[in-house]
């Protein structure tokens, strides 16, 4: 018990698993910041022990259904521990969840005091996008307080109607009459599957996670992690480009995508150094889940510049491949200030070649 603290910060690197209910115990703190493992963890350090407590962030690793969280909800839910949080309210989950409108939403309603508030979710399976409109009159429309929103939210796997299918200034126009700025994507497969990501202007989250090559980007100087995926388009040149223009100091990239390129690279190197994509502050690189084509294009120094490239997570067959068995010079300067390659759970015995083009490995 620690009878005069105020604040507490248990970094997002360090997760709180499986957390009994008397963890946190003490009245006095005003604001939280936790990762926790789950919901139901979330919900068990809501009770009157925090009766202080001013602003709550967290980050949950999971949000899912099971008989802990169903019997969380029914307590909480009916004590309406919720009013406790009396300013701020982050929350932040980065796997997908199909319990937006089970667990979150009636969490959100009863919190009616907030001034702030932040939400950064994956949902999926649902039957319609989470919109302005949802968000305006199911949420922020019981906070008569609010006067800051921050949010970035991905709904996919969602069943259209292709005659209903909502264009992003659909999704957009609830929030835009309320004079919040805004921005979004729609998505949809051939297969009236379809996506949606809306996200606050200005973007002040220090992640963005995208599922589609439609995302075409706003400036935000605070994301440092980015993770890109599309099952069906490739990522070609352009958008590569566009992400440097609008993450100028991002760190941590993450490349997901099988698709191939479409366009041809090689010609490149003869053109403008213009033509060249730079990462400047881009330290990890992980392109584990990607073609071969994407190798090329964030290794090859004629195609991008990554003159801070520490740590690189990439498939040794790939890496073999482009750097034509570490020879290819073209490879050589984003390579070789490398000090970690992960190939994954392969014990790997590489030849002197290797060692001899990636000379800083540790």
């Amino acid at each position: 018990m620690f009878t005069n603290l105020t604040y507490l910060h248990i970094g997002l690197q360090d997760i709180c698993r499986y957390l009994p209910s008397t963890t946190c115990y003490s009245s006095s703190i005003a604001h939280l910041n936790v990762r926790v493992r789950d919901f139901g963890d979330c919900l068990s350090l809501l009770d009157e022990r925090l009766s202080q407590l001013l602003t709550f962030i967290v980050e949950v690793d999971y949000i899912y259904n099971t008989s802990m969280i169903i019997n969380y909800t029914v307590q909480y839910f009916k004590s309406q521990k919720f009013y406790l949080i009396k300013k701020g309210f982050s929350l932040i989950s980065f796997r997908q969840t199909i319990e937006y409108d089970n667990q979150i939403v009636p969490c959100l309603r009863q919190m009616s005091q907030l001034e702030k508030y932040a939400l950064s979710l994956i949902v999926r399976c649902r039957t319609s996008f989470i919109d302005g409109t949802h968000l305006v009159n199911d949420i922020l429309s019981k906070m008569s307080y609010l006067h800051t929103f921050i949010f970035n939210i991905i709904t996919y796997n969602v069943r259209m109607d292709e005659e209903l299918l909502p264009t992003p200034d659909d999704v957009k126009r609830a929030l835009i009459q309320r004079e919040y700025n805004v921005n979004c994507y729609t998505d949809y497969s051939t297969f009236n599957n379809g996506q949606c990501h809306i996200y606050s202007l200005p973007f002040a989250m220090d992640r963005m996670y995208t599922h589609s090559s439609k995302f075409h980007g706003d400036l935000s100087l605070t994301v440092r992690y980015l993770y890109v995926q599309d099952f069906v388009r490739p990522f070609e040149h352009d958008f590569c480009w566009r992400i440097s223009r609008d993450f100028p100091l991002l760190n941590n990239l993450t490349i997901f995508n099988i698709a191939k390129q479409t366009k041809n690279l090689i010609h490149q190197q003869d053109e403008q150094a213009s033509s060249i994509i730079e990462f400047s502050h881009l330290m990890t690189l992980c392109l584990y889940g990607c073609y071969i084509n994407y190798v090329t294009q964030f290794l090859l120094d004629f195609n991008t510049h990554l003159p801070c490239l520490n740590t690189l997570y990439i498939k040794y067959e790939d890496l073999v491949i482009v750097t034509d068995n570490f020879t290819n010079n073209a490879a050589r300067s984003n390579c070789s200030r490398l000090q970690h390659i992960i190939f994954g759970s392969m014990s790997m015995v590489c030849p002197e070649e290797f060692h001899h083009y990636f000379p800083l490995l540790l």
